[in-house]
């Protein structure tokens, strides 16, 4: 493998940039883009935001110069963008103007990107220290931007910085584990696996403090909902995604088929603008995705068991066959688009956590494709499991393998925590609902003058193929709160005149009007997905992954026993975050 630094990796900061990123562009050429983050939080609270964007000129990025410079731009415009989509209180914009979705589009391009608020915006470029010669940790640590200018969502982003800073020995270390295997250093291994193991439980222990200072409810009512990106979002009125004003002859760049469009007619042009990308998730951590890649970890489609299910009684759904970015793609029934990543070679077979990888920077996505071709870890731990079992293993090579599933154990700890995160933050705030009827994004109102009444759970009717007539018909209030939350693919929210309702008109074999069964208990992360069972899967697999040499496995509180699973009084049932504090 080439040295770190190659791939924008530092071994003392690890992902996170070597220097702190900007908290402004130098340049005044730019200070259109800074006025709009100075006073950005108050825009969005006073409903003023998409007003001033309108009012904002169209900015070259190309005068952009250092890389520092182009993620601090990629910040702002995931920020004004993602606001201008979802407002306050506003409808949802089914377009994206061209001033923002130009740059925005060729920035992304020049980082490796998709133009979509992704982990690297909001967690790796999006902090500053407190004291600049300090520790990069929770003590010394402030976001540059929120959303909600909440608290609690720049705790939320800081933890998973922290988590990025505690994990930055690892990628050194992964890469000498990979040489001392090769040169048979054995005693440089074990302390390989020493060091990645402290660091791993320093994630642990970062992910812990989720609990101190965001609050739940606050999370998914009132920052959830702005990380979501335009790919599943056909209720909130995004059933094709977003269209990017003007970006549509940017294209040409990545296929010959985008690169002359005169032979389309005007239906065809309106769809070719439109993108659909995923929100923010955890699963672009190129540090998580690094781990799995150098342990072995093997992740398969979510619900795959591969010693006995094939591939095709496997479910038709976002993790076994992603929509194509461009939706005029699906007409053609393609699923690669030109930004699409090429099957992987190891051991990721997960449609979703490939795609993720396209969300990553460049250099940290070629990074995990240099490491899948160099790591030697795992063949060479399944090496030792053989002289276990012929009983001619020694005494260090013992401790290696022990020290190998230490790593893996804490990977499935973090895992664990990770799951429990979810369920108290995403899956129990779905099942409770809102506080107000609303959620506090866009009310639609009912035409008629049936009394509305107030709940937190709404349900669909019918939809009929005609768009003209297609529209949510919710039984109890409706409103648009970003996320119907227990339904991955709902009746589309199509306002009638839209360019997606011309759409629709034009391309009826896009099946816009379908919906699912409103029974169905699917809970999405921010990424868009059905979230529980890919956590609880990917967890599943790293532990599946530890060498069996007939010895207990380590509890969570690192004690041998052969029941790991926690035993609830009636009393600890009533509270899940007292039960998730405890442990």
């Amino acid at each position: 493998m080439r040295p770190l630094e190659y791939y924008d990796i530092s071994i003392k900061t690890g992902f996170l940039p070597s220097t702190t990123p900007l908290r402004k562009l130098p340049d005044e050429y730019f200070a259109p883009w800074e006025d709009m983050m100075d006073d950005y939080n108050g825009l969005l609270l006073a409903g003023k935001l998409r007003e001033k964007v309108h009012k904002m000129p169209l900015l070259d990025y190309k005068r952009l110069n250092t890389i520092q410079e182009y993620r601090r731009a990629f910040l702002i415009l995931c920020m004004v963008s993602h606001s201008y989509v979802w407002g306050k209180h506003e409808p949802t914009s089914e377009t994206l103007p061209s001033n923002l979705a130009i740059p925005w589009t060729g920035i992304a391009e020049h980082l490796g990107l998709c133009p979509v608020v992704c982990h690297a915006a909001v967690v790796l470029w999006n902090y500053r220290l407190l004291d600049r010669e300090g520790p990069i940790d929770l003590s010394n640590l402030a976001a540059l931007s929120t959303y909600s200018g909440s608290l609690d969502e720049a705790w939320f982003y800081l933890i998973t910085t922290a988590i990025e800073s505690s994990g930055a020995p690892c990628l050194s270390q992964i890469t000498y584990a990979i040489e001392n295997i090769r040169t048979e250093n054995l005693d440089g291994l074990l302390s390989n696996f020493k060091v990645i193991e402290s660091a791993l439980g320093n994630m642990n222990d970062d992910l812990k403090r989720m609990y101190e200072k965001c609050d739940p409810y606050v999370f998914y009512w009132k920052i959830r909902p702005y990380l979501a990106g335009w790919e599943n979002m056909a209720e909130a009125g995004l059933p094709l995604g977003l269209i990017y004003e003007g970006v549509e002859t940017l294209w040409s760049a990545q296929t010959d088929e985008y690169a002359d469009m005169s032979h389309l007619d005007e239906a065809e042009r309106l769809l070719s603008q439109y993108r659909r990308y995923a929100g923010g998730s955890a699963a672009q951590s190129s540090l998580i995705a690094a781990l799995d890649v150098a342990f072995g970890v093997e992740h398969h489609r979510t619900g795959e068991k591969p010693s006995f299910i094939k591939p095709s009684d496997l479910p038709t759904d976002r993790y076994t066959k992603l929509p194509a970015t461009n939706p005029a793609d699906d007409i053609k029934q393609g699923t690669q688009t030109p930004l699409t990543p090429p099957q992987y070679k190891r051991v990721n077979k997960n449609t979703f956590l490939r795609a993720m990888r396209k969300y990553m920077p460049r250099p940290h996505r070629e990074f995990l494709e240099d490491l899948e071709e160099a790591s030697n870890i795992r063949p060479f731990i399944l090496s030792l499991q053989e002289k276990h079992k012929n009983g001619n293993i020694s005494e260090q090579e013992l401790s290696i393998v022990n020290a190998y599933n230490d790593c893996l154990h804490q990977l499935k700890l973090f895992r664990d925590k990770h799951v429990q995160i979810v369920t108290l933050y995403i899956v129990n705030q779905a099942r409770k609902g809102p506080n107000i009827p609303h959620g506090g994004f866009a009310i639609e109102k009912k035409e008629d003058n049936a009394p509305v009444i107030p709940s937190t759970h709404s349900e669909t009717s019918e939809v009929t193929p005609d768009s003209s007539s297609i529209e949510t018909k919710i039984n109890k209030t409706v409103h648009n709160d970003l996320y119907p939350q227990t339904k991955l693919g709902t009746s589309p929210n199509i306002r009638k005149d839209s360019k997606t309702d011309k759409v629709y008109q034009m391309f009826p074999q896009l099946g816009l009007a379908r919906k699912i069964d409103a029974d169905a208990k699917v809970v999405r992360g921010t990424g868009g997905t059905n979230v529980m069972p890919f956590l609880k899967q990917s967890r599943d697999e790293t532990a599946d992954m530890k060498i069996n040499l007939g010895v207990p496995e380590k509890s969570n509180s690192g004690n041998a026993t052969t029941d790991v699973s926690p035993t609830l009084t009636n009393e600890e049932k009533q509270s899940w975050s007292k039960w998730i504090l405890r442990r």
